[in-house]
């Protein structure tokens, strides 16, 4: 979110939109490059005891795999960037670019992910803030200052990983060892590449309507579409994917115990009203935020929010539902669901872009995500039935729509900043208080939540704060 101010004032829409499709194709790349290894590597870390091994298995082989596959890049780069991407400046170098930034997103990621399941978020979370920073000084350096267009973006997300990785691997060579142990490496392979045809369809889920736009309409509601989702993934790096971090060791730490299901559910309770308040307040704030970081251009970015930001609420929510298909090692069956959803969201991409534009397209993510959810908790309770009804989350639509409501008419009648801010703050006050009304959060809960927030120090204290509530 940064950086792209950077970018929408520097490249023409249709160039920003280029842009996005590349990142999007990137992003696929990733999926294939790293096998799964790191979540694995998550799935097995409470399983053996010797986890530094674990760790220096999976970083290994993924050192090999990734300098094979940079090799492979630079070899098939002369006869597929002309096809691909002929009128981009720098071309040649945007598949070897592409494929060596997946791989080294994938060796932080090992480390990443060691770290949170250590319980040491803090250190797990500033991997990811320092990515960001550096990256944004290479912008100011290959975009800004040399002018390279959308390779100069490339290039510095490269070297934003490259300089992060380097740091963790020269901090990490007191225990590191180059080591392959076969039964654990199989483990992680297996799982791993069990999810591959799911993060497959995943991409196709929540990526691939990209082209769908870009065919259906042009280049220019790409980057449209891109800014509003944007915008309302921000649920994912401040809510979705900080949450998952702690309730993914918890989850597999307490899914054996006699209150073990119960503790869940009261994550549940927890991720529910946090995630419908950050959907809120995404929702709210849209319309100053398109206005902060884009041109007059991309106005109609902000009414794509609340949509975008609810399907990666219900994202989320599929870590709790599929909790019984990861303990029984369904990972086909898993596979399949996702699969299922990403059919249902070309379908229905299909049917309301040539009706509703890029708004069709969100909407379409949106009803692709319920059904996922849908289907994940039927398969799911088979195996560990939590008591989590499918329906929970949508009763906060209750408070959302006519919150939201107010906040349009009222915007359409005031068109000053400063009443914006003001409104917006007080219906996210109301949200609070009607939840508690509605006795969808119990006081003690929200008490709880508000306390933990205040903590800075998240180390092995969260997963036993959160059961204690």
């Amino acid at each position: 979110m940064i950086l792209i101010p950077m970018y929408t004032r520097n490249l023409s829409q249709e160039q920003y939109g280029h842009y996005d499709l590349i990142i999007t194709i990137q992003q696929l790349l990733a999926i294939i490059i790293t096998l799964g290894v790191y979540s694995g590597m998550i799935r097995f870390y409470n399983e053996f005891e010797n986890k530094i091994e674990l760790k220096n298995t999976a970083m290994t082989f993924s050192i090999l795999w990734g300098v094979f596959c940079a090799g492979a890049a630079f070899l098939l780069t002369p006869a597929l960037y002309p096809l691909l991407f002929p009128h981009v400046q720098g071309g040649f170098w945007i598949i070897p670019l592409l494929v060596m930034s997946s791989v080294l997103v994938c060796l932080n990621m090992i480390y990443s992910s060691y770290f949170a399941m250590g319980f040491k978020a803090l250190k797990s979370g500033l991997i990811q803030v320092s990515t960001m920073f550096l990256m944004m000084l290479f912008a100011f350096y290959y975009f800004i200052h040399l002018k390279l267009g959308i390779t100069g973006i490339l290039m510095a997300q490269l070297s934003g990983n490259l300089a992060v990785f380097l740091f963790l691997f020269a901090f990490d060579l007191r225990t590191y060892r180059p080591v392959l142990v076969i039964h654990k490496l199989r483990k992680m392979l297996r799982y791993g590449t069990g999810l591959l045809m799911g993060d497959i369809s995943g991409w196709v889920l929540t990526l691939s309507d990209r082209f769908l736009i870009k065919g259906y309409m042009n280049l220019s509601s790409v980057a449209v579409y891109s800014i509003g989702y944007k915008i309302g993934m921000l649920i994912n790096p401040v809510f979705v994917n900080p949450f998952t971090s702690v309730f993914t060791p918890f989850k597999y730490k307490v899914y054996q115990e006699e209150e073990g299901s119960r503790q869940i559910e009261r994550m549940f309770r927890i991720y529910n009203f946090l995630g419908w308040f950050c959907v809120l307040g995404l929702s709210l704030f849209a319309h100053l935020a398109v206005r902060l970081v884009a041109t007059d251009q991309y106005s109609q970015a902000d009414l794509l929010v609340p949509l975008i930001s609810l399907s990666y609420f219900l994202s989320g929510a599929i870590s709790f539902y599929s909790l019984g298909l990861h303990i029984a090692n369904k990972m086909k069956t898993n596979s399949l669901i996702i699969i299922l959803a990403s059919v249902i969201n070309i379908v229905a991409n299909v049917i309301l872009i040539p009706w509703l534009g890029i708004y069709g397209s969100a909407l379409a993510t949106v009803i692709s995500y319920a059904v996922a959810n849908l289907v994940f908790y039927h398969y799911g309770s088979k195996y560990y039935p939590l008591g989590l009804g499918w329906l929970y989350p949508y009763k906060y639509l209750v408070i959302f729509t006519p919150l939201y409501g107010v906040y349009f008419v009222c915007r359409s009648l005031f068109q000053n900043m400063f009443f914006e801010i003001m409104l917006n703050g007080t219906l996210c006050l109301f949200f609070i208080l009607l939840s508690l009304k509605f006795k969808f959060i119990a006081k003690e809960e929200l008490i709880g939540v508000f306390t933990r927030l205040r903590l800075k120090k998240l180390e092995k204290k969260q997963v036993k704060g959160v059961a204690d509530i």
